[in-house]
């Protein structure tokens, strides 16, 4: 049978009319085919940063695997983490700096061109598709007492959008107040993101994302199917399935099925690993996910996917001290930020994804707490092989954006 292969970042992740049977994909109620998403003009080099922060994305998910059970389900930012840890580094000075940059993907990079290309980013995918909700908050909560320089402050409000809060951290409404801004900027996803404020805690940098996403095609329904789980039990759950035409690759057993939001920058790739493997050694790689990308092609795809909410927290310092990171934890140089001596005591991360018909709500909140050391192309005709993607046993998946290529969330789904 002959077969059409295009390039994605050309057309995006699918954007053919939907079809009229009852078990196909038709366009999603409310979604206007000709609303156009808005491409974020990275320059070359911010394609680079961007690019390197994915690498940092999968060696962090990597290093969460392999800190807990692999076969746990997980939900990591890795957006979240580097914009955080990326407001701290443009403060860092010396072998603290250097070993920040090397992790996040930075070396090339000057302080200036990192700020630059955040605000870039901030600005940029909040607009990028009218019927994607995406909010990226960051805040930089002060003890009163501690003496921060305002270069640094002036830099993050600018560049990073930051407020400024300063609070008596020995009070108790220090640590309620952070986490209702939390709470408040991820609607109401994340609860209390900080479970105390060290005695020695000096500053707290935050970071919030939220995501909601309209799917661009509807799903026909949902039934209830068994999934495999990674225990070897089977749970009947609810599994949305349909008929359609989108872009779907397989190689070396892998499979990979994108799912558009909106207009179509914002996707959600479902990733399954060959069947009959053991699920915790198999490895979710750049590799991996760059070649089964480069691959997508237009199928006509009987679609099965399960509807799962996933709640998770991850305490980053092990991770990011394994990536190569440790100055910032032990004789850190923050003299950017401030003329006393601190270091980076704490990374906290929360997370929540609920993914059902209709699409897809995401949230992620990420603290760098700082203590003292005292403690579209026409596709034209198309000849489509048809493909069975049936997520019925433990898979990855990730959400992205197309036009600057950012990963904002990966996880795996093992248990449901």
């Amino acid at each position: 049978m002959k077969k059409y292969f295009f390039i994605l970042l050309a057309i995006g992740c699918c954007y053919l009319p939907g079809c009229s049977k009852d078990t196909e994909l038709g366009m999603a109620e409310g979604i206007d085919v000709n609303v156009k998403s808005k491409y974020v003009n990275l320059t070359k080099a911010q394609k680079e940063l961007t690019s390197s922060a994915n690498t940092f994305a999968f060696d962090l998910f990597n290093q969460i695997r392999s800190s807990r059970e692999k076969d746990e389900t997980i939900l990591l930012s890795p957006f979240s983490a580097s914009m955080a840890l990326g407001m701290a580094a443009t403060g860092a000075e010396g072998e603290t700096e250097r070993q920040m940059r090397t992790v996040l993907g930075f070396e090339s990079a000057s302080k200036e061109e990192i700020a630059s290309y955040y605000s870039k980013m901030i600005s940029g995918l909040a607009e990028a598709d009218p019927y994607v909700d995406l909010k990226i908050a960051n805040s930089i909560w002060i003890d009163k007492y501690f003496p921060v320089k305002e270069d640094y402050i002036n830099s993050s409000e600018k560049s990073f959008n930051s407020e400024v809060e300063n609070r008596d951290f020995s009070s108790p409404s220090a640590l309620e107040d952070i986490n209702k801004w939390v709470e408040k900027k991820t609607d109401g996803t994340i609860k209390e993101l900080l479970d105390e404020l060290n005695p020695d805690a000096m500053m707290v940098l935050a970071n919030a994302l939220a995501f909601e996403g309209k799917w661009r095609y509807s799903f026909a329904g949902t039934k209830k199917a068994p999934f495999n789980n990674v225990s070897g039990g089977k749970k009947r759950t609810d599994m949305m399935y349909a008929t359609g035409e989108l872009n779907y690759s397989s190689r070396d057993g892998w499979e990979m099925l994108c799912l558009p939001y909106g207009a179509g920058t914002f996707s959600m790739y479902i990733i399954l690993p060959p069947a009959g493997n053991d699920f915790s050694s198999i490895k979710m790689d750049e590799d991996r996910w760059k070649t089964l990308y480069n691959t997508l092609s237009i199928y006509d795809v009987n679609v099965h996917i399960p509807a799962f909410i996933t709640n998770d927290s991850h305490d980053l310092i092990g991770p990011l001290k394994a990536l190569g990171m440790t100055e910032p934890f032990s004789n850190a140089d923050f003299s950017g930020i401030t003329d006393e001596s601190i270091r980076i005591g704490k990374v906290d991360q929360k997370t929540f994804i609920e993914v059902n018909e209709t699409g897809t709500k995401a949230s992620a909140a990420t603290a760098v707490t700082f203590m003292a050391y005292s403690t579209g192309v026409d596709p034209g005709e198309i000849v489509l092989e048809s493909a069975n993607f049936d997520a019925d046993r433990p898979f990855f998946y990730i959400i992205h954006e197309r036009s600057t290529d950012a990963i904002l969330f990966i996880g795996q789904v093992t248990e449901l």
